[in-house]
């Protein structure tokens, strides 16, 4: 009886065991779904905000290509740093799975932690790179200005041999900053400025300058130095005037334009009374006549436009000094004119009274016309009532008829005169 007893119990056991395990299994399998759900999530996360990291970071080291001139070192060790990390990434930017595990058997961490401490040493020598920069860009501001002017007006085309040496001057000031010897940059920065001014004005002299000069060395080479010496000094004069004024100020683009603008004014008034010395010179003595009769001619021509006055009787040197005082007078004349004519003033005062008239006429106009079509209307609704008051009395005449007569006639008629004489109103 007692063995039949521990059996039962032993199969009551079992059973609830049995019945234990089968309801515990699917919550199990709901738990390990919820994980691997959850998992899967923040895998996902980790591997968006390394891609985002990346793209930020690529975007940044192209950026930091042209940093080169301040430190070549710090930016090589930078972009080595850089593949370092593009490698990890390579290495999961594929597979997202693969983000979270594992790096390697000798490091604790995954693929995406292992990427982000190497984006951590890219951040530092990026970093310290724009200190870098910022600290040159402060001290060698004179410097970076100046190089970019000498670019800008093509320096490296009118005189190559000198700006490459001072381009590798200019590069020097940035390894004395990066080496950290500032008070080297400061002094050798001094020295640059003095050879960069230099190129700066030959480039000037070399583009504006040095065309007039070759051209009056033309003139003297052809004896215009000794044909007009007058001329030809006051354009050398005017040439080394336009010479000084580029030297002094190389950036002065209005006047150094006026400058030589003077210079080629010179040089065509050298040009022209040099021919025309050389034209006197060629004539046969006692045949000048010709020569002075033509220019004769020329200011006569000048007189009749003037005045229709002929000045041959009196000597060229008289003619010409009237003929400067007849127009010295014109002028005058053209300045003291008002620049409006007082007969214009009036003519156009009067037009526009003559539209402000014509203006009120037209409103008059509308007016008229607005009381005409009224008018009209209420003509149009007279008309309609008389209309009203035939029917009515169309409508009435045929009572009237239908009244039988009075025996009296002679009555009957009385009455009739009567209604003729006083009509109805």
């Amino acid at each position: 009886m007692k063995n039949i007893t521990i059996s039962g119990l032993s199969i009551a056991l079992a059973m609830s065991l049995t019945a234990c395990q089968s309801t515990s299994e699917p919550a199990q399998i709901a738990s390990e779904t919820n994980q691997a759900q959850q998992q899967s999530t923040n895998t996902l996360q980790i591997f968006e905000k390394a891609k985002s990291d990346y793209t930020q970071w690529l975007r940044k080291m192209e950026e930091s290509q042209p940093f080169r001139l301040y430190s070549s070192d710090l930016v090589d060790d930078l972009f080595d740093a850089w593949e370092e990390a593009v490698d990890v990434y390579a290495d999961f930017d594929a597979d997202p799975e693969k983000a979270t595990e594992s790096y390697s058997l000798f490091s604790s961490g995954t693929y995406a932690e292992v990427f982000d401490k190497r984006l951590g040493e890219v951040a530092a020598l990026h970093a310290e790179l724009l200190t870098l920069k910022q600290t040159a860009d402060d001290l060698l501001a004179e410097a970076i200005t100046e190089m970019a002017y000498l670019d800008a007006i093509g320096a490296e085309e009118v005189f190559s041999s000198r700006y490459k040496r001072i381009a590798k001057e200019y590069r020097s000031l940035f390894v004395y900053v990066a080496d950290n010897d500032l008070d080297d940059a400061q002094l050798k920065q001094v020295r640059f400025l003095k050879n960069a001014k230099s190129l700066e004005v030959a480039v000037v002299l070399k583009r504006n300058i040095e065309p007039l000069q070759k051209e009056l060395a033309l003139l003297r080479k052809e004896g215009f130095r000794s044909i007009a010496p007058i001329s030809y000094a006051k354009a050398n004069a005017a040439l080394d005037q336009a010479a000084a004024t580029v030297s002094a100020e190389p950036r002065a683009e209005d006047v150094i334009e006026e400058a030589v603008f003077l210079v080629n004014f010179e040089l065509d008034h050298l040009k022209h009374m040099g021919l025309e010395v050389k034209r006197f010179k060629s004539v046969n003595d006692g045949k000048f006549e010709p020569l002075i009769l033509a220019l004769e001619n020329q200011i006569h021509r000048i007189s009749q436009a003037l005045d229709q006055q002929d000045l041959r009787n009196k000597p060229i040197k008289q003619q010409t000094d009237l003929l400067a005082g007849q127009a010295e007078t014109l002028v005058k004349s053209l300045k003291n004119k008002p620049d409006v004519d007082p007969q214009l003033t009036e003519l156009m005062a009067k037009l526009e009274e003559v539209n402000s008239d014509l203006s009120n006429t037209e409103q008059q106009v509308d007016v008229l016309s607005a009381q005409v079509v009224t008018l009209e209307a209420k003509k149009a609704s007279d008309e309609s009532l008389i209309d009203d008051l035939r029917m009515v009395i169309d409508t009435i005449k045929p009572d009237e008829a239908k009244v039988k007569p009075s025996e009296n006639s002679t009555s009957v008629s009385d009455s009739e005169a009567v209604a003729a004489e006083n009509p109805k109103v």
